[in-house]
């Protein structure tokens, strides 16, 4: 029997596009299997805007209600007050703490929009982590007080854990707050004392490996196999910006606090996947990663020993390959107005991608087809 984990990679506003990806799952899964995402999957895991999507999934939401999140309630969280005074103010003064977006502000700010949407459907409320049974779930967070990676998780009812009773919404939240983007987030340990967490992506942007290593911690008993497990790993783009020597040298120390975001994230999360890939498939496991650059900037293609030019006005070629149209996905993880260009761009890699590391190369769709129905 295999055991079946979706990973979703944290990285914002762009989860929308993680989210319309999956929408294309589901919808395979309601004609292959006839199950819904929740039903499917044994374990759930999510980073960031990766972790609200696997609370939803959780709380039995759908796709659309998923993507309805970012393009509704996108603009609650990233207010745009805040959005325009991080855009015009120097580099020098961006790292204050009226350039952070709120937790709560009224009924805006990403905890309040979090309490009010991942509510299930059993409880009629945002439940404990405790209380969801199944699938299970598994939200990296990063705790600041004691230097290390927390991992959310709905534990068995003989290994309690000191934030069983903690709701799924700040949990959420906590794993969410990007550093430079949201101030840290605070957990109730004991009734003395919080713990302040911020984005589990410091550490796990993408949860792949993480996800596998707390799979065979949970069914040891069970005799599981690296053999029988078997990956989604859905991405939320890849930035893709080159830098060159000359304009890295100047940046200073804030300078390179503004680019933590950009060139910090990705590295781990595409090491996470090369190490998943070649792990499971050396045992016969199954691996499959969802993901693709956000824009096209250097030309030619990747050769060995060759360094390529940059292109003059970077796009998208899905959007390109599918409509004709050379177009740049805005690539910030804060923009809620980037919304519909991720959608566009998500549903044209799903109808104009392949996945690359397969042999035989295979389209997107096929892939997510063999997917399900080998599982």
């Amino acid at each position: 029997m295999t055991f079946k984990i979706l990973s979703l990679d944290g990285g914002g506003i762009r989860g929308v596009l993680s989210a319309t990806i999956l929408k294309e799952v589901e919808t395979t899964l309601k004609e292959k299997k006839g199950q819904a995402l929740h039903e499917y999957f044994d374990l759930i895991a999510g980073t960031s805007t990766g972790s609200i999507l696997a609370a939803g999934i959780a709380c039995q939401m759908n796709a659309q209600e998923m993507i309805d999140i970012y393009l509704k309630e996108g603009k609650n969280i990233f207010l745009e007050s805040v959005r325009q005074k991080r855009k015009w103010r120097k580099v020098s003064q961006a790292v204050g703490s009226n350039l952070l977006y709120p937790h709560e502000q009224g009924e805006q700010g990403l905890a309040k929009i979090l309490q009010k949407k991942l509510i299930h459907p059993k409880f009629g409320k945002s439940p404990k982590i405790s209380e969801i049974t199944l699938p299970n779930i598994l939200i990296p967070a990063y705790d600041v007080y004691s230097r290390n990676t927390t991992w959310f998780a709905n534990n068995p009812a003989d290994a309690r854990a000191w934030y069983d009773d903690i709701e799924l919404w700040k949990i959420c939240t906590a794993s969410a707050s990007a550093p430079t983007f949201f101030p840290p987030y605070e957990l109730p340990y004991n009734t003395e004392q919080n713990i302040p967490h911020i984005d589990g992506g410091v550490s796990a942007n993408n949860p792949a490996l993480v996800a596998i290593a707390h799979t065979l911690l949970i069914e040891k008993t069970k005799g599981l196999n690296l053999s029988d497990i078997a990956v989604l790993s859905i991405g939320t783009g890849n930035t893709t910006r080159p830098y060159n020597y000359e304009e890295i040298k100047g940046w200073g120390q804030l300078g390179w606090v503004n680019k933590l975001p950009d060139i910090f994230l990705n590295p781990s999360a595409q090491n996470s996947a090369s190490i998943c890939r070649q792990i499971l498939e050396s045992v016969g496991g199954d691996y499959l990663r969802l993901d693709f650059d956000l824009n096209e900037r250097l030309e030619g293609e990747r050769q060995p020993g060759r360094l390529r030019k940059i292109l003059k006005e970077p796009y998208n070629k899905y959007l390109d390959k599918k409509n004709g149209k050379q177009k740049k996905i805005c690539e910030d993880i804060d923009n809620p107005d980037n919304c519909q260009d991720l959608i566009e761009a998500a549903q044209c890699y799903l109808d104009c991608g392949e996945v690359d590391d397969k042999n035989p190369r295979v389209s997107v769709r096929a892939a997510i087809q063999q997917f399900i129905e080998s599982h």
